[in-house]
């Protein structure tokens, strides 16, 4: 059988083999990376649960010390009070 085009002859030793292939990855609903994540998530869950309580106890001991520790609005309002009884007074 004759072959039509250009053929060049290759010795087998100069034969390029194909680059292998990655592994394909498991088919979907077969994967056990969900464990990990659950895992992973209920972690995270609880480190934020404790620093909540963290913040909660300090909260707790800062009002101990001074009760007007958060009162910003209650000074603000004071400010703005300070800048409105002059103008009250001029008219």
């Amino acid at each position: 059988m004759k072959k039509y085009g250009l053929q060049l002859r290759v010795q087998p030793s100069q034969h390029k083999k194909q680059p292998a292939r990655p592994p394909l990855p498991p088919p979907l609903g077969f994967c056990d990376e969900d464990e990990d994540d659950v895992k992973k998530e209920i972690s995270c869950q609880a480190s934020k649960n404790k620093a909540h309580k963290d913040i909660k106890e300090q909260h707790k001991k800062a009002l101990e010390e001074d009760p007007s520790m958060f009162g910003y609005d209650g000074v603000y309002d004071e400010m703005k009070e300070k800048v409105v009884r002059p103008l009250a007074h001029d008219r």
